[in-house]
């Protein structure tokens, strides 16, 4: 199965569960095999003793009750489903139909569904699987378990602020890996690209195989340098990537292929899109049929929070070695003031009616300034200007307004409102 499919929810809920089912269900045919070949006297602990009636009478129960159960966790999956599309935000149904735990639940259930019908073939009048049939059994016990375990699970799903905190922690994990790989070059070459090729389907870019980019690029003696940024769209037209150098139609075809143009927005690009999810998220949360301001708060935290990681950081484009520490591939830079940006702008107007949600970005400035250097300094003050024009803009009591600028930084406090322009 190509790996693109395992971007769609309900084919992730179909793989891995498959895998375990169908891997239980082969230990059945395994256990009789080994169960014929030694044989086991009557007082055997752990042996249970059935008749060829009461083993098939145990074997249905347990196939019957392990299909229920799976019945029962698809069915909660998919109200989990609607859950989060509606309250939360429909984008996390990717994250939801790629959670280990549903997966395995799924996939034990429906082993031991096929596990008690494969062994009830094998249930003979002169025969009787006693270890087989005890297995059975055991399966059963961990079913019971495991739905515990799994309707726990599920409540915690549906809770936002868990949500909120786990995609912070996909956030943070993703911008500390990011800062990892800049760590490795220290200096961007002053390399020449002046030949480009185009990206020759619309949609947005996904996944980019750097390993095999930078292989490809050092086999023809080439620095390549993708030009739009993974997770924004490109149209047909539009050039890709610029090269140090001319390539055949056949290379040409052969970088395409090692960055995906998906019709629709992904999780490869885990920065980027964590960021929208959570002000996604608050969006929601201050939009008039939900009206959650403290959900909105609570992502807003959270943006600081991962922000604050790189506030101090000089953020320059990623460019990837190849063995002999030649510069091969060139990744588009990813600037604080453009993540900032991308979080805050549209928070900002979105709370221009809501003076906790605009107290809640005051305070995430602050923040930001108290850990940030020189650049951060610009960026907030930007910020700052624009949060309380928005804020006039709307018609707040001048108290209102001093209630949200007394929570931005001391230097700030009356930005936006001596000055014109931010």
């Amino acid at each position: 199965m190509p790996l693109n499919l395992l971007r769609y929810p309900f084919v992730m809920l179909l793989t891995l569960p498959a895998l375990i089912a169908l891997s239980i269900a082969a230990l059945s045919p395994i256990v009789v095999a080994l169960e014929q070949s030694v044989s086991f006297a009557d007082n055997t602990p752990f042996i249970l003793r059935f008749e060829a009636d009461s083993a098939r009478g145990i074997l249905s129960v347990v196939a019957a009750a392990a299909i229920t159960a799976l019945s029962l966790t698809y069915s909660l999956v998919l109200v989990v489903f609607t859950l989060a599309a509606g309250n939360i935000g429909p984008r996390l149904l990717k994250r939801f139909s790629s959670d280990p735990i549903n997966q395995v639940t799924a996939g034990i259930f429906g082993g031991t569904f096929l596990y008690a019908l494969v062994t009830l073939i094998f249930v003979q009048t002169e025969f009787v699987p006693r270890i087989t049939i005890a297995g059975a059994v055991l399966l059963a016990v961990l079913c019971v378990f495991q739905l515990i375990f799994f309707v726990r699970h599920v409540s915690q799903s549906v809770t936002i602020d868990d949500e909120i905190a786990k995609i912070t922690q996909q956030l943070g994990t993703a911008l500390a890996e990011h800062l990892r790989k800049l760590e490795e070059v220290s200096d961007l070459p002053d390399t020449d690209c002046p030949h480009e090729l185009k990206a020759g389907t619309a949609g947005y870019l996904g996944a980019v195989n750097e390993a095999a980019l930078v292989a490809l690029a050092a086999q023809h003696d080439l620095t390549l340098r993708l030009e739009k940024p993974p997770g924004q769209f490109v149209l047909g037209d539009e050039v890709l990537v610029v090269m140090s150098g001319t390539v055949d139609d056949e290379v040409a075809d052969e970088i395409r292929s090692l960055i995906d143009i998906d019709p629709a927005r992904s999780q490869t690009r885990p920065i980027e899109f964590s960021i929208h999810l959570l002000v996604e998220i608050a969006l929601r949360a201050l939009s008039p049929g939900v009206n959650d301001a403290y959900t909105a708060v609570a992502a807003i935290d959270s943006l600081s929070s991962a922000f604050a990681t790189i506030a101090d950081e000089d953020l320059r484009p990623l460019c990837i070695l190849d063995e002999e520490d030649t510069a091969r591939l060139i990744m588009p830079e990813l600037s604080v003031k453009s993540l900032v940006g991308q979080a805050f702008h549209p928070l900002r107007r979105a709370a221009a009616d809501n003076l906790l949600v605009a107290q809640s970005l005051a305070r995430a400035l602050a923040r930001l300034q108290a850990v940030g250097g020189a650049d951060m300094d610009d960026i907030i003050e930007k910020h700052a200007t624009l949060l309380v024009r928005e804020l006039e803009g709307a018609g707040h009591l001048a108290d209102d307004i001093n209630s949200v600028t007394e929570c931005l930084p001391e230097k700030y406090r009356s930005a936006g409102r001596d000055n014109k322009d931010p």
